[in-house]
């Protein structure tokens, strides 16, 4: 056992050692723009509701958000394919961080959407960009490895924040005199970590614009949806599905605990803190199983082995019950989650990754502008336990449709790997 750890970890350090320079200041740089907005994210629920905002306002809020990211995606990618992408990355951090402030300082309903939007229109340019820049600085060898320690410097970034969100309003409140205050000042905390991102972003050296340079038939024109649309919607429907359950319930799980449990921020900080190291263990370990087994079937299997502890978050008022299946269920869900994006980006040609990408998160925000506001009214109306039933399905489904649109593309030979690429 314990020679089988020291050769994964002997593993996992060979291939980080094979991790570019630019690719290592993009993740330090999503390390600090993930700490700021760990922070502001866990607390911004929670600040809404002790403003006295319904849940159906919160997520009406959260739907717009969605809707900025989701029309911003595709003049995103078109940014960072004709675009120097350091400019991309610093400019856009700074723009989040302004259109948070905002967000954290207006009352007024149509202003308050519409600083949500800003915030979600702005934040679509980091998250373009992350697949189609780890693609041009990286080999296949390393590319997984990259994915996944991607995603986990973002689960990293979410415990150390969650801690800090967590004693961020207890500091600020004795500072400010009222509990309001105090968490507003912590979101202007948290947007503020978040503008640290710009050191390491400001390193980064172009490379790959050679796809710039190519002729006008790029992947812009329509004829290469219309030529390529099989894999696409393969790609895209699973993706969408699973986004439609995730924004039913997801945002408001801080809510979750604090409305049924009746926990303060700092409880809950602790909660979350603790997930992010469950799904870190994850994330660690799906490279590994997808070795083993191949990409979608651990896309399959994990997806589907949270689904029961779902259920148990949407009947149990035991705390540390609900604690349990709430880690449980983060740790197997989000452990495919960067396979997911790898096994996208490599079933396309390299100059289809960017528009790909910008499709994933139009597909994935498509899906929170619809459920985002639903799964507000439905814990408005009818409390926490139908939204989670109903992501437990819609997650079942997207598992289940993984499964029958790619079991074929791998073959799994003398316990490795072999991706099959098919034209769609």
């Amino acid at each position: 056992m314990i020679n089988k750890l020291r050769f994964h970890f002997s593993d996992y350090w060979q291939h980080l050692r094979l991790f570019s320079a630019n690719a290592r200041l993009f993740l330090l740089g999503s390390l600090f723009l993930g700490l700021g907005f760990s922070v502001y994210q866990l607390l911004l629920n929670l600040y809404f509701k002790e403003m006295g905002f319904s849940e159906s306002l919160i997520g009406q809020v959260l739907s717009v958000m969605s809707l900025g990211i989701m029309l911003a995606s595709i003049p995103a990618a078109v940014a960072i394919q004709k675009l120097d992408i350091r400019k991309v990355l610093v400019g856009s951090t700074l723009l989040i961080s302004l259109c948070c402030l905002l967000q954290a300082i207006i009352i007024e309903k149509r202003f308050l959407l519409l600083a949500s939007f800003a915030v979600g229109a702005t934040a679509s340019f980091s998250r373009v960009a992350a697949a189609p820049f780890f693609m041009r600085n990286s080999t296949s060898r390393e590319r997984t490895h990259l994915f996944s320690i991607n995603f986990g410097i973002g689960v990293l970034a979410g415990t150390i924040g969650s801690l800090i969100g967590g004693y961020l309003p207890v500091l600020c409140s004795k500072l400010a005199g009222t509990s309001i205050v105090g968490l507003r000042y912590s979101l202007f905390v948290g947007a503020l970590l978040g503008v640290l991102a710009i050191i390491p972003f400001s390193f980064i050296k172009e490379t790959g614009r050679d796809i710039n340079r190519q002729p006008k038939e790029q992947i812009w024109k329509m004829k290469t949806l219309k030529q390529r649309k099989g894999i696409f919607l393969k790609l895209l429907l699973p993706f969408f599905i699973l986004g439609l359950g995730a924004g039913l319930i997801i945002p408001f799980l801080n809510l979750y605990f604090r409305d049924r449990f009746h926990l303060s921020a700092v409880t809950i900080g602790i909660y979350f803190s603790i997930l992010q190291a469950f799904m870190l263990a994850g994330i660690l370990l799906g490279p590994i199983l997808s070795r083993k087994i191949g990409m979608i079937r651990t896309i399959v299997y994990t997806q589907l082995s949270s689904i029961p502890f779902m259920v148990v978050l949407a009947f149990t008022f035991n705390n540390g019950l609900a604690v349990l299946s709430f880690l449980l269920r983060g740790c197997l869900m989000n452990m495919s989650q960067p396979i997911s994006t790898n096994f996208a980006m490599e079933k396309v040609k390299q100059e289809e990754q960017p528009l790909t990408n910008s499709l994933l998160m139009l597909a994935w925000n498509s899906s929170w502008v619809i459920s985002a506001a639903l799964g507000g009214t439905l814990i408005s109306r009818y409390g926490f336990t139908p939204p989670l039933l109903g992501t437990a399905v819609l997650y079942v489904i997207s598992s289940l449709l993984y499964y029958r649109l790619f079991s074929n593309y791998e073959d799994i030979k003398f316990g490795k790997i072999t991706t099959v690429y098919r034209q769609a």
